[in-house]
């Protein structure tokens, strides 16, 4: 056991206190379970894990938890614990907020990308709306761009569709049209810039010519004013 708690520790479990704000219980549950899992712990020994990185709030709401069934004769499972743990330490104004963040979830400025992450992090604290890959596939195209709902609807009425390869898809055809504007606007510039060019040569030759004309006519004398007289022609 001593040395599984060190293999434990070595692959740096995250901590749970109770009193700093930002802590996220589903997060941390769902993160030492997957050490866990990755070690080959069995379901009557995770409980024994987990209880080392409760801190603080925590660690002395699990040693009532155990104390109380201790005197009842029970022994605190890991189901027991994960249930008791969330409806403690998880309270329900903050779950219900994580379920409403998740139904009013947009892409707005964000990539597909980054809304793909953010939709299944929040995915699992509305799991009665993602229940089954139908349901999920459904959801996830009513809060990206307008001009991509259409492109991941189609995506969807196919039968081996996935919620993966839904976010995948979307995100392909996201790039597809980047570069397509990036490509149209080059060439718009390259355009612009040769129109541009132009103008300036038109604009130029007319300012030469312009210039030219206004010139004073005194300066070029014309070939008649230079003829000498003289007088032994009119005899």
């Amino acid at each position: 056991m001593a040395s599984r708690l060190r293999n434990f520790s070595r692959m740096n479990p995250p901590m749970f206190y109770r009193s700093k704000a930002d802590e996220d219980p589903q997060d941390f549950l769902d993160e030492v379970y997957m050490i866990l899992f990755t070690m080959g712990v069995t379901t009557s020994e995770k409980e024994e894990f987990v209880i080392y990185e409760l801190k603080d709030v925590a660690q002395t709401w699990y040693t009532q938890l155990r104390d109380n069934r201790v005197l009842r004769g029970c022994p605190v499972t890991w189901e027991f614990f994960k249930g008791a743990f969330l409806d403690r330490l998880f309270p329900r104004e903050f779950r219900e907020s994580k379920v409403e963040e998740f139904i009013n979830l947009c892409q707005g400025c964000i990539s597909v990308l980054d809304y793909s992450y953010k939709f299944t992090k929040l995915s699992k604290y509305a799991s009665s709306l993602v229940s089954n890959p139908r349901d999920e596939m459904s959801h996830f195209p009513t809060g990206v761009s307008d001009d991509l709902v259409e492109e991941r609807h189609s995506a969807t009425l196919h039968d081996n569709m996935n919620i993966y390869r839904v976010m995948v898809h979307s995100q392909q055809v996201e790039e597809s049209r980047i570069r397509r504007n990036d490509r149209d606007s080059k060439r718009e510039r390259s355009f612009v810039g040769g129109s541009s060019k132009w103008r300036l040569k038109v604009q130029d030759k007319h300012r030469f010519k312009k210039s030219f004309s206004n010139q004073n006519p005194s300066k070029y004398p014309k070939a008649h004013d230079d003829r000498v007289y003289n007088p032994k022609s009119q005899k």
